[in-house]
């Protein structure tokens, strides 16, 4: 479980996106700037204010997530499965399906 205004995402494997149409793979740095979709596997309750007031993550565990892909995260294995450990604060917008 992450702590303080953490969340733990699955990025989004897109191994396709870097391929150009005559078949030459891209490095990451090309699309420097570019916006990365995850999943949101795990959420902390929040942090606290100067004032012991707890503020609560906006994101909850299911959602989908854009977040740059140069933003501040550690990155970690667990059981050959990548996962971003990121600072709430590093999220750009909540993925929502139009209803």
């Amino acid at each position: 479980k992450p702590v303080n205004d953490k969340i733990v995402v699955k990025p989004k494997e897109d191994k396709n996106h870097h391929i150009t149409e005559g078949g030459i793979i891209l490095p990451d740095t090309v699309h420097d700037g570019g916006l990365t979709e995850g999943k949101v596997v795990a959420v902390s309750d929040g942090m606290y204010s100067a004032t012991g007031t707890l503020i609560p993550v906006v994101v909850n565990v299911g959602d989908t997530i854009l977040y740059n892909k140069n933003a501040m995260k550690a990155e970690h294995t667990i059981d050959s499965e990548s996962y971003i450990i990121m600072s709430v604060n590093e999220i750009q917008s909540i993925v929502r399906e139009k209803k």
